[in-house]
């Protein structure tokens, strides 16, 4: 009924034999890629050379030829303190944080909207992160000396504020905490 069934099958199974080979191959490294058969991890020679952990953008690769530098953990003012005044000309803005609360003030709302923030501490100062109308509400702030040009005071740290997608530059300095401030008594 089928007389060619025997021949179609043998070179079936002639052209199957490669695929076979190829198959066990490939089962083979998928296994080994996925973790199935370890196989002995290789030693890797201090000698060779790496490709970075770090972007050389974000940390400078040390080449050696110079001594190291400690580097500090925090920056001693904005680690210590937790209260701090941020502001910024053109447009105006003013930030008040206390702990875990910053009050945003603009001239359109002058009393301040309160918004929750989290604290950051790095290496060269501070950050305070919160939502404000579901966008990110980012108040950072380092150690380096500001001019206020318009107001022509020096400030010990340069602020940049980031709320609705644009970001503002300005000047900060650490605040008493307002319930020291309410108990100071007022010269006079």
């Amino acid at each position: 009924m089928f007389p060619q069934l025997p021949i179609r099958l043998a070179l079936l199974a002639l052209i199957s034999l490669p695929l076979t080979a190829c198959d066990t191959q490939s089962m083979a490294d998928l296994r080994r890629n996925i973790g199935l058969d370890q196989s002995e991890p290789e030693t890797e020679d201090p000698a060779k050379p790496r490709p970075p952990a770090v972007s050389p953008l974000v940390e400078p690769i040390e080449t050696g030829t110079a001594p190291a530098k400690p580097i500090p953990t925090a920056e001693p003012l904005t680690y210590r303190a937790t209260n701090f005044v941020a502001r910024g000309n053109e447009p105006f803005w003013n930030v008040e944080v206390g702990g875990t609360s910053a009050t945003y003030r603009t001239p359109e709302n002058q009393s301040g909207r309160q918004i929750e923030v989290r604290r950051i501490v790095f290496d060269r100062g501070v950050e305070y992160i919160g939502v404000l109308n579901g966008r990110p509400f980012v108040l950072n702030m380092t150690a380096t000396e500001c001019q206020d040009t318009m107001a022509d005071e020096k400030y010990p740290l340069t602020a940049r504020l980031t709320v609705s997608g644009q970001t503002q530059q300005g000047c900060a300095s650490v605040a008493q905490p307002a319930a020291a401030a309410a108990e100071t008594p007022a010269a006079g």
